[in-house]
């Protein structure tokens, strides 16, 4: 019977040999999410025993994620601001650099009263349901035109206990805040929409191409919703308000740009690797 700690390091160097990136700490979350063990517990108790019913289970998902399967998709959820999101295949998966439009979101609101938040292309939830934990006084509102995205975002809004507290809604944003009569005027507009452009699509890493192509396509130049947030969004945004957006590489200053005749000014802010990553603009 092979030790936890000769299973671990088996399957860091079969994730390597294979060539995935990070593979070390691939092979770490795959092995604690089956094995139940967190890994400095092993290295406390290299010899500890465990359950080789598992080791075929294991074996699958390291096979999964060879096969370009992400990570994500793998462990059937992602931590986010703190908290837990189910994701899977249909949903786009929560990143790090997200978190900042979150982290901003809620600064900025702090001065607003019972502020009326929309998350646009809102997928699996993890800005809306965050911000509404992080700012309970806030009145969430999520719009998500996917039927796989929206099965996700239910079952996260039910799993952080925000079935009650927030709404959800099937549409699509292109079709601007006229589209919705049910909706508020918001205080706050905040979306991680689409913005690779159509083109680069099949360029992508095989794992980003697993995701789902209607939460990468920002259509032939990548700002056709940022173009939307502005014409058809932005103009009811209530007067002290703002919208604040992720977007891709080089792509800020133009959108800057796109918000600016709509907005009384806007600002970019760079993410942790320096790249400018968020735009506000300010009503």
């Amino acid at each position: 019977m092979k030790t936890l700690t000769e299973i671990y390091r088996y399957a860091a160097d079969k994730l390597t040999s294979a060539g995935v990136e990070d593979a070390a700490f691939d092979a770490r979350v795959i092995f604690e999410t089956v094995f139940d063990v967190k890994y400095n517990q092993l290295v406390l108790n290299p010899d500890m025993k465990y359950d080789e019913s598992l080791e075929e289970e294991f074996g699958k998902m390291l096979d999964e994620r060879i096969s370009g399967r992400p990570l994500q998709y793998i462990i059937g959820e992602w931590d986010f601001m703190g908290f837990t999101f189910k994701v899977g295949e249909g949903v786009l998966i929560p990143r790090p650099e997200t978190e900042m439009l979150v982290e901003y979101a809620v600064d900025k609101m702090k001065s607003i009263t019972n502020p009326v938040v929309f998350d646009l292309c809102s997928g699996s939830g993890c800005i809306g349901l965050s911000i509404k934990k992080l700012l309970p006084s806030a009145r969430v509102f999520m719009v998500e035109k996917s039927d796989d995205a929206l099965r996700y975002l239910e079952t996260n809004r039910e799993n952080l206990g925000l079935a009650r507290e927030t709404v959800a809604i099937k549409g699509d944003i292109l079709n601007g805040y006229e589209g919705f009569s049910s909706l508020p005027k918001p205080d706050v507009i905040i979306s991680n929409p689409p913005y690779i452009k159509s083109e680069e699509i099949p360029t992508l890493q095989k794992e980003v191409q697993l995701e789902p192509k209607m939460a990468l396509d920002g259509g032939e130049d990548g700002y056709i919703f940022y173009r939307c947030l502005a014409e058809k969004w932005v103009p009811y945004i209530n007067e002290g308000g703002y919208i604040a957006v992720e977007c891709g590489e080089e792509q800020a200053e133009e959108i800057s740009g796109i918000f600016s005749a709509y907005c009384e000014k806007t600002e970019i802010l760079d993410d942790f690797s320096g790249i400018q990553r968020i735009v506000a603009g300010l009503k």
